[in-house]
């Protein structure tokens, strides 16, 4: 990686740990929230710019559209998270969803940073990833994933302004023991069915536990801000959806290209199937009205926890396949 590289990755990754106190300290002062607000939304858009001209100085480096290996997926999945948010705040002029979306695209640069050295290099492709499907393939699944998490996160806001904070605590710890797992399945050297446990038992565990709880309302709900980023969850569903479908049919069609099959039923091909379903689910919901508002946002947060499991858990929780990168240490 050049020092060129080097200066504007580290700028985007600064910049998101900055504008998430930017946020994170607005909510503690009255006078000028609304200034600091859009202070945290204009480091942000800094960190965006500078990670747009960092990926593209890399592709220039490499002579190759730069998304090959798990280090350069995570700045594409940064780029989009930092992007996505930018949007919905111009769309809706709300910017409370602006510390959760910094937050994540900040462990998504420390988690990259903390991955070894030949990741960080650019190094020649490998044989099965020289085809032109890489790029048709690939970055409309990471952008698919960051908008997942978005619609997660604006879920969790929608919860909290509809004072449904049992169901938010509960999803909360589950998502951070979900992200706990992955770390570790990633760093160390816990054993893997220890890992597996806790993702996907916590996982089936706190969301069966925030669908029961989530009709215990606390005090003063705010309608007009819960209907906002229920509004919100939908749409990051209704763009990431597609970019999903998009990808999974792209890999069918790659996969028969390279071995003569679309479909092999590899783990993290089954998981992004479940994950289609899941969306596929919660759109059904939204449309007909089958289910509140509230509910949705659980369904929204469990899409996030699978995307979760699609994009890195089986690369770190030892499910195996064609995809995994594998464990680091």
């Amino acid at each position: 990686m050049s020092d060129f590289q080097l200066v504007l990755t580290n700028t985007a990754g600064l910049s998101s740990i900055a504008s998430f106190w930017m946020f994170v300290g607005a909510n503690g002062v009255k006078r000028s929230k609304e200034l600091m607000m859009k202070a945290g939304s204009a480091i942000m858009a800094l960190g965006f710019a500078s990670l747009t001209i960092a990926i593209a100085a890399r592709g220039f480096e490499a002579g190759r559209f730069p998304l090959a290996n798990l280090y350069e997926s995570l700045l594409w999945f940064a780029w989009a998270t930092m992007g996505g948010y930018l949007a919905i705040s111009l769309a809706y002029g709300v910017r409370q969803l602006g510390w959760l979306a910094s937050l994540t695209a900040a462990t998504m640069f420390l988690y990259g940073s903390w991955l070894p050295t030949n990741q960080h290099d650019i190094t020649p492709l490998v044989p099965a990833l020289v085809s032109y499907w890489r790029q048709i393939h690939v970055p409309p699944l990471i952008v698919s994933y960051a908008t997942f998490f978005l619609a997660g996160l604006a879920g969790l806001l929608q919860l909290w302004h509809a004072r449904r904070l049992q169901s938010l605590m509960s999803l909360a710890a589950t998502v951070a023991a979900a992200g706990t797992a992955v770390a570790l399945g990633t760093f160390t050297t816990v054993e893997t069915p220890y890992l597996q446990a806790l993702f996907v038992g916590g996982s089936l565990l706190g969301t069966i536990v925030s669908w029961l709880r989530v009709e215990k309302v606390g005090q003063n709900p705010n309608k007009k801000l819960s209907e906002v980023y229920d509004d919100v969850s939908y749409r990051c569903v209704t763009i990431g959806f597609p970019l999903l479908t998009f990808g999974i049919i792209t890999g069918g069609l790659w996969a028969n290209a390279a071995w003569g099959s679309y479909w092999s039923w590899d783990p993290k091909e089954s998981m992004a199937l479940v994950t289609w379903l899941s969306y596929a689910a919660y759109i059904h919901l939204r449309i007909h009205r089958e289910c509140s508002a509230e509910k949705l946002s659980v369904v929204a947060v469990a899409g996030l926890l699978l995307t979760l499991l699609t994009y890195l858990g089986f690369n770190s929780l030892g499910f195996g396949g064609l995809h995994s990168y594998g464990r680091f240490k």
